[in-house]
């Protein structure tokens, strides 16, 4: 498959922006001319603040899941990672960038990527029973939603996958992607992610899997997590009320919910603190 045929599957990954060889134009490695350079350089291109990314490199050597080897150190292996998953970038597309063989790049985003999983379950902590201080502390959410601990939603998230296995992982919008559900707390912590299932899978589908598989989205008693109108209002998870209007912006200011539906449908607006 060339090119063209990519791009009209929606794949991409193959090409690295023009803009970037000049990083390294007088003989600096990539990395470190990032690295060496302002923190918005390396926020656009390894998508962390540069504080964050010497944290991580320093949490995954302490805990001796990274080392650095004759020809590579720790922090231009997780650059290799960073880089490739954060502008969705086949290993083939970097290696002129980051100068080394595709067999050389693909095991170092391996090992970074089980370095990583091995520490992902420290991270993903079950909600706790208290009322999250966003709403506590807003009367247009307390006490409403003093029981609710986070919202539930779930992302296409672009793949690149064999020829012979993309009809699954089409969406409706015909690009290649995976269907990706997430739980978060107000704190804009994750307290569950389910990836893995074809972009063709409907969210419902998703849903149902997460709270009935093994390890599934657990919802500490007596608490819920807001979801979207496209998933199902069941025990542990409040969807809106249909046909009342949910975004802040439909309300003028200072109003307060009326009745039960615009209280439910009002959801929608704690999700935008998010953002805030």
């Amino acid at each position: 498959m060339d090119s063209s045929d990519e791009e009209k599957d929606g794949v991409s990954g193959n090409h690295i922006p023009k803009d970037l060889s000049c990083l390294a134009s007088k003989g600096e490695k990539f990395v470190d001319a990032v690295l060496n350079g302002q923190n918005e350089l390396c926020l656009e291109n390894f998508r962390m603040d540069k504080s964050i990314f010497y944290k991580l490199c320093e949490m995954l050597q302490v805990k001796g899941l990274l080392r650095h080897t004759n020809r590579i150190k720790i922090e231009e292996q997780l650059a290799i990672f960073v880089f490739i998953i954060g502008h969705n970038l086949r290993t083939r597309a970097v290696q002129e960038l980051f100068r080394y063989s595709g067999e050389t790049i693909s095991r170092h985003f391996n090992n970074v990527l089980n370095a990583i999983l091995s520490i992902s379950m420290d991270y993903f902590q079950p909600p706790g029973s208290e009322v999250p201080p966003k709403i506590l502390e807003d009367p247009r959410f307390h006490p409403y939603f003093k029981d609710c601990v986070g919202a539930v939603d779930s992302i296409h998230v672009p793949v690149t996958v064999g020829v012979d296995e993309q009809g699954p992982f089409r969406n409706k919008n015909g690009l290649i992607s995976q269907n990706v559900l997430a739980a978060c707390s107000f704190d804009l912590k994750f307290c569950y992610v389910l990836a893995g299932w074809e972009g063709s899978a409907t969210d419902s589908q998703v849903f149902n899997s997460a709270i009935t598989r093994r390890n599934r989205l657990q919802v500490p008693e007596g608490k819920y997590y807001l979801v979207d109108s496209k998933f199902p209002n069941v025990p542990g998870f409040v969807a809106p009320y249909s046909n009342t209007p949910y975004h802040s912006k439909e309300f003028p200011s200072g109003y307060n919910p009326q009745h039960a539906g615009e209280v439910s449908g009002g959801n929608m607006c704690i999700a935008q603190l998010y953002s805030q």
